[in-house]
């Protein structure tokens, strides 16, 4: 750099202008706006550095942002236009090298100095809203760093050895309690890098507000009611119920407001079910309402819906535009002839005095209605009545509008488990998909012919062709991202692409395409979760699918799972038969009075290493697939020996 002097000048703020050699060419307008709050709180810290210019004028090397915040003060009348700057006055020559020098070398504070020294204002008697002025920054960020400084020293000082992330360290301010702090920071591996896993450990019972029954009931009359939220400062949508019960008592109140309006109807029984599963007491039967014909009116809808429908599919069929606007005009007209169709839906008296209503709540908060169920008490009446509806119409094998589900089948399994269960399963199948290219087509058939010829949706597969969004394991990831970087946009080079495809290589991109349009997850309650799971279990018998390879049970698994199913797991342990009748017994009753995180945490450690997968993972096996080998013989042909 030049030996001149360096001269420090007051200038006025009109005459200096921005230097066209300086380095740093964009300043974020909060940017800016932050920095004027702050030095009209505590005035110009540090000098700019200018050059002389022309026309009297100063072009400012370094310290371009101070120079906009005190124009922007000046605009909002806090300072003179012609307010005195000190400037450090340097030579030309040197200007663009003090300019990127300034730039380069400036450090930002770190984040733990900046949090002590919020805290030490604070301690001094600083308000929260002084120190936001002081710095130019929000409340908001203020509150943050003091919750930060208000964190346990243990963790405090494994943040600053880097033993604990900025992300961790922002979650364990969800709670204040040091000692709940503490112990979720020595529960977790070292180091402590994943925010959202110390938020799940802290708020362990808690309910999110994005949790079906708080949708439902709504946040407002929550609190209105006198509920209490916790909010995470750090993240907005982590926001969380304090008094769960509470919210459970609203949501049976509102679901319950609209009870009598069923039993007008004629209904035998409404029960409500906030939980997961069918509900106690419940036959496998189901009732189901009988259709009348369509009325005059109806009929002559449906006739000119049918015939603008097939009208429609004559132009779409000759365009060939998949992205079509008429698509969603087609879409529009299938609605409205479904809509019709419902209408002619009907339950008979009979059939509602012998059967009820479950209202529940789904995931997306909001309420289900399952009809026409049947309680266990009344399925002799049922059964007598549909005997004696046959005998009247001299048929024995009538549908009469009873529909058999699986003997017994009560999910055993939360909802929201089987989905996760059932969405890794998806996964795998999807993967699977990508080897076995014969299933694959027989797959794409199925649900052509369905969309075809009965113009319906395969069960859980989407082939029009349209992608499900499916959170897919890396190996189908990669498959899709390769095809679709060679795959043409016009549609006649596309043709022309696929044509040009070898019969193997044809193959394999349609078993791209395929298992990107299958999600088979479901909740394990309805009739079409059902048959989800049977297609499911098809698809893995044929891929040969091994979901231990996939999923395994770790303790958020089982600390998810209602009591009674961590007790039927706990049974089932390979340790159990290993002991004796008693010895089994007297393990499963103490276990069984332990509180339910603590039997979970049994559970995880005696299933640890086990491959243990839960029914709605086994993958099926095939008739005739099991055979028992000379050994297997040998053994089931020896005199059982007693335990005991």
């Amino acid at each position: 750099m030049s030996d001149l002097p360096q001269v420090i000048q007051y200038i006025p703020l009109n005459k200096l202008v921005a230097s066209p050699r300086n380095v740093r060419r964009r300043h974020p307008k909060a940017d800016i706006e932050s920095l004027a709050a702050s030095i009209h709180s505590r005035g110009l810290l540090q000098n700019l550095c200018v050059v002389p210019g022309e026309k009297d004028c100063f072009e400012v090397e370094a310290g371009g942002r101070r120079r906009l915040a005190l124009k922007l003060l000046a605009k909002q009348g806090k300072i003179a236009k012609d307010w005195p700057v000190p400037c450090q006055v340097v030579a030309r020559e040197d200007g663009i090298e003090v300019s990127l020098t300034e730039n380069v070398h400036r450090v930002a504070m770190d984040a733990m100095d900046e949090v002590d020294a919020y805290a030490a204002l604070v301690a001094e008697g600083k308000t929260p809203d002084e120190v936001g002025r002081r710095f130019g920054v929000e409340r908001r960020h203020v509150d943050q760093r003091l919750a930060l400084a208000g964190l346990s020293p243990r963790i405090k000082a494994a943040w600053k050895r880097g033993d604990v992330s900025l992300d961790a360290a922002r979650a364990f301010c969800l709670v204040d309690d040091h000692a709940q702090q503490d112990a979720v920071f020595r529960s977790l591996g070292k180091p402590v890098t994943h925010g959202p896993s110390v938020r799940a450990r802290l708020m362990d019972g808690r309910m999110r507000t994005t949790d079906r029954l708080a949708v439902f009931v709504g946040l407002e009359t929550y609190e209105a009611a006198g509920g209490k939220v916790l909010r995470d400062l750090f993240d907005p949508e982590a926001v969380f119920i304090e008094a769960p019960a509470l919210l459970t008592k609203l949501a049976e109140d509102k679901l319950a407001a609209s009870r009598d309006t069923w039993l007008a109807q004629g209904w035998s029984w409404v029960d409500l079910n906030l939980g997961a599963g069918r509900g106690d007491g419940l036959s496998s039967t189901r009732l189901h309402p009988e259709w009348r014909d369509p009325t005059a009116e109806e009929q002559a809808e449906l006739d000119r819906i049918s015939g603008e429908i097939e009208a429609l599919d004559a132009e779409l069929d000759a365009n060939g535009v998949e992205d079509d606007p008429r698509w969603t005009e087609r879409d529009d007209l299938e609605a409205a002839f479904e809509t019709i169709r419902q209408a002619g839906r009907c339950w008979t008296g009979d059939v509602m005095a012998l059967s009820g209503v479950m209202l529940s709540i789904d995931h997306d908060g909001e309420v289900s209605v399952s009809e026409g169920l049947v309680r266990t008490d009344d399925q002799k009446r049922v059964d007598a009545y549909f005997k004696q509806r046959r005998a009247g119409n001299g048929a024995e094998s009538e549908d009469d509008g009873i529909e058999d589900g699986p003997a017994g089948h009560v999910s055993a399994l939360p909802k929201a488990v089987n989905r996760d269960l059932t969405l890794a399963r998806t996964r795998a199948i999807r993967v699977g998909l990508l080897g076995e290219l014969d299933v694959a087509l027989a797959l794409c058939v199925a649900a052509l012919a369905a969309r075809s010829v009965h113009r319906a949706e395969f069960t859980g597969v989407a082939i029009s062709a349209q992608a499900r969004t499916v959170d897919d394991l890396p190996d189908l990831e990669d498959a899709r991202a390769l095809m679709e970087g060679q795959i043409p946009s016009e549609d006649d080079a596309l043709l022309g692409w696929a044509l040009d495809l070898s019969r193997e290589r044809l193959l394999a991109v349609l078993a791209v395409l395929v298992a990107g349009s299958v999600d088979l997850s479901h909740e394990d309650t309805s009739p079409v979760d059902l048959r989800k799971q049977a297609i499911a279990d098809s698809l893995a018998r044929h891929l040969d699918i091994d979901m231990t390879r996939y999923w395994t049970a770790g303790p958020d698994f089982w600390t998810r799972l209602p009591k009674s199913a961590l007790m039927s797991a706990l049974s089932d342990a390979p340790s159990m038969p290993e002991r004796s009748a008693r010895a089994r017994e007297d393990a499963i009753k103490a276990h069984a009075k332990l509180r339910k995180d603590e039997l979970a945490a049994k559970v995880s450690a005696l299933l640890e290493g086990s491959h243990y997968l839960p029914d709605i993972l086994v993958t099926p096996v095939a008739i005739g697939g099991l055979a028992v080998p000379p050994q297997g013989a040998a053994a089931i042909a020896l005199p059982a020996v007693a335990a005991e």
